[in-house]
């Protein structure tokens, strides 16, 4: 073996087992002492004499003796102290060994003393200690992700339970009531209880008149009517489709609702491709509407649609059961049971109930002149007037063929006859098409009025008797009001 690989086998094995070491070189570089701990003095004999820069390139390689080479430079020329907090250095066994460099000059002994020390224990502490610091931190984020995570789920669960708890709700309804208004109003109740929000209306779409009409709310105002294509309602009835702004303020389409609402979020109630409604809603300033809202108002408002509409398929055909289908007026059936129950609370109360039977003067003349389709409108135009001239609580009847009867609850009899009057007269006074063909060249009604007790004393003496001055109002002059035990006196 040479002698060079000799000294760098040795080197190696000492520098492989130091955690310390001393070196002094003289201004040549060449090594006039050594120290390495755990070494013999003897065993380091082989250094002294020998030049640093060329055993650092043997045993450091190119780049590590550079470093040496640099600080020791530098240490001379500067007069200042160098060097090198981490070195790094892999052992004859392949280990990462981390060495302290540190470069005194001594001028006026004409030496460098290197002290070098080995930091390889707190080196690997420091990098295990930073690798467990980022396992933590990594373990941490993802903490907080499942964190995050979970309240993002458990926000969902509780989404879900109100969702459930809404459609459970609306769902209900049509097994508890088929009355329109009551369905409205327990839909308003579940979204306001379940969801939370404070100012929500239903307003369901007329098709005569093409307007949104408001037929149940919670903090809105009464009255509300809103045409097709108008506000924000209107925009989403027109273009079938969630409309939601979070600022009212700043949209010009705002129509005032609530008096609280800072948004509004507007849902077109759709069933069989036909909207049918608006559902809306104006959050306050306490609760803004987040996505969650918005995603759960879309998906209830199909339900909504559906037992909205079932509702009022329901009542529409309730209403057909009890109308008469040419006039819009109540049917004889009906009539029976209106007037059943008014007489009982009329006996029961003691108050009293007056009838008005009417009959249209020659109407077999004017079918015979004009024919019968001429004649269906004047039936129609004939209920007409006499529905617009009641009261609201008034029951207006198509008895049968041209007759017609007005049931009164809590009407005295000077009362019935005022109104009898004027049905009378408005009759008269209206441009019937032909009327001119008729008898005294217009066409009148004939009225008939019979009351409870002051003229009956059961449901069948109240028509009866009503019926009788009808008779006799036709016998006598027609275009008259008579009533029951004055008949000989028409008006």
């Amino acid at each position: 073996m040479s002698q060079i690989s000799l000294y760098t086998a040795m080197l190696n094995m000492a520098i492989d087992t130091w955690p310390s070491a001393f070196i002094a070189t003289d201004m040549l570089g060449n090594i006039t002492h050594a120290y390495i701990s755990k070494q013999s003095q003897h065993k380091l004999q082989y250094l002294l004499g020998q030049n640093l820069f060329r055993i650092s390139r043997l045993i450091l390689g190119a780049d590590g003796a550079k470093q040496i080479i640099e600080n020791w430079q530098k240490c001379v020329t500067e007069r200042m102290p160098a060097e090198i907090n981490r070195f790094e250095h892999i052992t004859s066994h392949g280990l990462p060994e981390y060495l302290e460099w540190r470069f005194t000059a001594h001028l006026n002994i004409d030496k460098v003393v290197i002290y070098i020390r080995s930091t390889t224990e707190s080196v690997l502490i420091d990098e295990e200690f930073v690798c467990f610091t980022e396992q933590h931190e990594s373990v941490n984020r993802e903490l907080c992700i499942a964190i995050s995570n979970l309240d993002f789920h458990l926000m969902d669960l509780e989404q879900a339970r109100k969702k459930l708890a809404a459609l459970y709700r609306i769902t209900a309804i049509a097994q508890k009531t088929v009355n329109e208004h009551e369905v409205l109003e327990e839909i308003l109740d579940g979204i306001t209880r379940e969801l939370g929000f404070t100012n929500a209306a239903i307003l369901l779409l007329d098709e005569n008149t093409q307007e949104l009409k408001a037929r149940a709310h919670r903090g809105y105002p009464e009255g509300i009517c809103i045409p097709i294509g108008k506000g924000i309602t209107g925009y989403a009835a027109l273009h079938r489709e969630l409309l939601y702004v979070p600022d009212v303020t700043s949209d010009d389409r705002y129509i005032p609702g609530a008096a609280s609402g800072v948004s509004e979020v507007a849902v077109p109630l759709i069933v069989d491709d036909r909207v049918i409604g608006i559902l809306d809603v104006e959050s306050s300033q306490e609760k803004i509407l987040q996505d969650y809202d918005l995603d759960m108002l879309r998906s209830l408002a199909s339900q909504i649609a559906m037992t909205i509409d079932h509702a009022t398929h329901v009542c529409k055909v309730e209403v057909q059961a009890i109308t008469d289908g040419m006039t819009g007026l109540f049917n004889y059936r009906h009539f029976q049971t209106i007037l059943e129950r008014e007489y009982k609370r009329a006996t029961r109360y003691n108050r009293m109930i007056s009838l008005i039977m009417i009959d249209i003067d020659h109407f077999k003349t004017y079918n015979d002149t004009n024919g019968h389709l001429q004649g269906d409108e004047i039936l129609r135009k004939v209920s007409a007037i006499i529905k617009n001239s009641c009261r609201d609580v008034d029951f207006a009847v198509r008895y049968g063929g041209e007759e017609f009867a007005v049931l009164l609850p809590e009407t005295a009899v000077e009362e019935a006859q005022s109104i009898a009057e004027r049905i009378r007269q408005s009759v008269a006074e209206y441009p019937f098409a032909n009327r001119e063909k008729q008898p005294n060249r217009c066409l009148t009604i004939s009225l008939g009025i019979a009351n409870y007790p002051t003229d009956a004393n059961s449901v069948l003496e109240l028509v009866d008797h009503a019926d009788a001055a009808l008779y006799q109002a036709k016998h006598s002059t027609r275009n008259c009001v008579c009533l029951y035990r004055r008949y000989t006196n028409p008006l």
